[in-house]
């Protein structure tokens, strides 16, 4: 870690107006919260709350570091809109950004309707909320290079939209669940579960089995 002049300023600073207005501004900034790393420390799924650690710690004049103090009840952000979205199960230690916001936001929350800021706080990470971002360990294979995935760390569960096709991959099971499943194309299937029935030696509506057919159809 680089050495810190003690006190905290720049001696190139001293002594002019303009160096004493660059250390004020930069002072100010010091004070003004915008966006760091963080972690889980826990996530309240349904509340959609969860308290974070940051991972950026303080800094003395002397060299001296200390870990700032947990921040508990931040909201965490779910892409989404309309009547859809995308929900994580956040587990303690994943990674994610706390990014503050420009005001109060504590009566916003407690509504979710238009409302004054309860305080005259501003870019505080009181008033944060965690972006969740797997940032590291995972693994995107070669196949995928080009395409859009959701995926787990290595790749074995997925799925992935390409130029030329869409791809689900698990190590087990796939399971589609609803009352009627409509194909408009031939589905080539080597072991596919029909009504209890196994489909490899049986002919479905829009399927064709995959060694032999038997002309069996449901």
């Amino acid at each position: 870690m680089s050495s810190n002049a003690v006190p905290s300023i720049n001696p190139s600073n001293n002594h002019d107006l303009a160096g004493m207005l660059t250390h004020t501004l930069g002072k100010t900034i010091q004070n003004i919260h915008c966006k760091l790393p963080a972690k889980i420390i826990s996530y309240d799924r349904t509340a959609n709350r969860a308290s974070v650690q940051l991972m950026i710690m303080l800094l003395t004049t002397d060299n001296s570091t200390f870990s700032r103090a947990p921040i508990a009840e931040v909201p965490v952000f779910q892409y989404g809109s309309g009547e859809f979205f995308i929900s994580f199960n956040l587990k303690a230690g994943d990674l994610g950004w706390i990014d503050a916001s420009d005001r109060d936001i504590s009566l916003f929350l407690q509504t979710y309707s238009e409302e004054a800021p309860n305080t005259i706080r501003n870019h505080d990470f009181a008033d944060g909320v965690f972006y969740p971002d797997i940032m590291t360990k995972y693994t995107i294979q070669s196949e995928d290079a080009e395409n859009m995935v959701i995926q787990n760390l290595d790749g074995s569960t997925k799925i992935t939209l390409g130029a030329s096709n869409i791809k689900i991959k698990h190590p087990t099971l796939v399971t589609i669940d609803a009352p009627s499943v409509v194909c408009t194309g031939t589905i080539s299937a080597t072991d596919v579960i029909y009504n209890g029935i196994s489909a490899i030696n049986h002919v479905h509506v829009g399927v064709t089995s995959g060694a032999s057919n038997t002309g069996v159809s449901h």
